[in-house]
């Protein structure tokens, strides 16, 4: 497998079960043991849920490494991980100003984290990001919020290669300790996936290209797009549930 210990986190009962009725670990987290209904918080409540999570893990002593559904592995990178052992968080660079998201980063740096691909630690470290983000005012999604703090705790980057050659980011935190690596466009790709060397890559993030082709267009021409056309008509008529999806699938 192309990455051992997955647990899929559903938000319903239905897609929990057909995942285990497949073989595959999953549990079920309703948004609404996690956040009440009357509860106003100041971003989406996907985003607080996952964010919920990830402490809650961190605090249990699991590292954690969080992928967005459209990130897609290519390749085990858990030995690109497994060279990182001193460091805190692990995530992707993005570097097109366009799709920076804040702009703040993109300011600071000249590039932002995308956490579409994240590895947390659980070490003290860890939790003193998870206490600054706890009483963070900053609102938006978890990559807002995410670039937002680093950026306010004085992070130096520098360039250094791996065991493979690579050449990575490396940012340390001066008034926190906290160490980040930023992962090259080589092992994780997200404006820079190159259609002709897809599976070159550890990490499949593509956004749709700056050139105008969608991001259904370039997977598909991969083989790596799994939904059949009918979802765009499919998905503001009829509810989204375990049976929905075994629709769309191709």
């Amino acid at each position: 497998p192309l990455m051992e210990n997955l647990l899929v986190v559903c938000l319903d009962e239905k897609s929990h079960v057909m995942l285990l009725n497949k073989g595959i670990i999953s549990t079920v987290v309703k948004i609404e043991d996690v956040i009440k209904e009357d509860v106003n918080v100041k971003f989406t409540r996907m985003v607080a849920v996952r964010l919920t999570l990830l402490s809650l893990l961190n605090y249990w002593g699991y590292d954690v490494l969080q992928m967005d559904t459209d990130a897609l592995f290519m390749n085990n990178i858990q030995p690109i991980l497994d060279q990182f052992k001193d460091s805190d968080i692990v995530t992707s660079i993005v570097k097109f100003q366009s799709q920076c998201v804040p702009k703040v980063a993109y300011d600071a740096w000249g590039f932002c984290l995308c956490v579409g691909v994240l590895l947390m630690k659980s070490n003290p470290n860890t939790e003193k990001m998870w206490q600054i983000m706890g009483r963070s005012h900053r609102s938006g999604s978890d990559q807002n919020i995410f670039n937002s703090i680093l950026t306010t705790l004085e992070f130096s980057w520098t360039p250094f290669t791996d065991n493979n050659s690579v050449q990575h980011l490396k940012g340390v935190s001066t008034n926190y300790n906290i160490t980040v690596i930023a992962l090259s466009e080589d092992i994780v790709c997200r404006d820079s996936c190159d259609t002709a060397k897809l599976s070159s890559y550890y990490v499949c993030h593509t956004h749709s290209y700056h050139n105008g082709t969608s991001k259904h267009t370039t997977l598909s021409q991969q083989n790596l797009w799994i939904i059949t056309d009918k979802w765009a008509e499919m998905q503001s008529t009829v509810q989204p549930t375990a049976e929905w999806l075994k629709e769309i699938t191709v």
